[in-house]
């Protein structure tokens, strides 16, 4: 019998950007990763930073042509020199799937492409962070916090 074969692609949030905003998280990660709602109030209106605005790029990861994930970077700009993987959410019923794995591959390809030295990332921590899942990947801790969030490398 022929295996489900997942298929993942990565979209600009145009004309279905309203359908990603229905992405949820299980209840015991909802303190761990923001909204997409938040996140495109972020986006639009970020938080004050001594490096200046952040350049923002947002896509929509679709599993099986169905919105099942979001992430949010912050580009190199003249004062921010390194990319930040800013926000990545997977749907509740989307995770397991490889769903952020596909968008983390995707996020790290495009800054290697781009010739970036290292891409950064936080998280919370406490127990159900993704602290785990970015190690696997090669982030490792630089010493650094941003509020109560542990900032992460990977060099690339």
């Amino acid at each position: 019998m022929p295996s489900h074969v997942d298929e993942f692609e990565l979209i600009e949030l145009k004309e279905r950007a309203r359908e990603f905003l229905l992405l949820d998280v299980n209840e015991n990660q909802k303190n761990l990763v923001a909204t997409v709602a938040q996140s495109f109030a972020d986006a639009l209106f970020p938080p004050e930073d001594p490096n200046g605005p952040p350049l923002i790029w947002i896509r929509g990861v679709l599993r099986n042509s169905q919105p099942a994930g979001f992430v949010m970077c912050a580009d190199q700009t003249e004062q921010q020199k390194d990319p930040w993987l800013w926000r990545l959410l997977v749907d509740k019923s989307h995770q397991g799937f490889g769903v952020g794995t596909f968008a983390l591959n995707a996020v790290i390809e495009r800054y290697r492409e781009l010739g970036m030295q290292r891409v950064l990332t936080a998280w919370h921590p406490g127990e159900g962070n993704a602290e785990g899942f970015y190690k696997r990947f090669g982030f490792k801790e630089t010493g650094e916090k941003i509020d109560d969030e542990i900032v992460a490398e990977l060099k690339l």
